[in-house]
């Protein structure tokens, strides 16, 4: 009788185990979802962010360029930054290609 019931206690902790392991791993899964959906979301808004900046500059150099004399050469220091930035990302490529 005795060993009945440690053999019937150990099945019923067995049963536990193995349901308390299935949500476990539902969670997991659920949460990978959710992973991958919020680095997608990250993605779209570092996208958006970059090109939001870009838009702003390209805004602030027309503004600049409508103004006077010394804010046009502040506007051409930007505009030669920003190409040599374009030349190095060119380099950057070509030198992977």
């Amino acid at each position: 009788m005795a060993e009945s019931n440690v053999v019937q206690r150990l099945e019923s902790l067995v049963e536990k185990m193995l349901e308390q392991n299935a949500r476990a791993e539902e969670q997991i899964a659920q949460l990978q979802r959710k992973n991958s959906e919020q680095a997608v979301k990250i993605r779209t808004l570092q996208q958006q962010i970059k090109s939001d900046r870009e838009e702003n500059e390209r805004l602030q150099l027309s503004a600049a360029m409508q103004q006077t004399p010394a804010s046009r050469r502040v506007a051409r220091a930007q505009i030669n930054r920003l190409l040599r930035e374009v030349e190095k990302c060119i380099d950057l490529v070509s030198a992977r290609i």
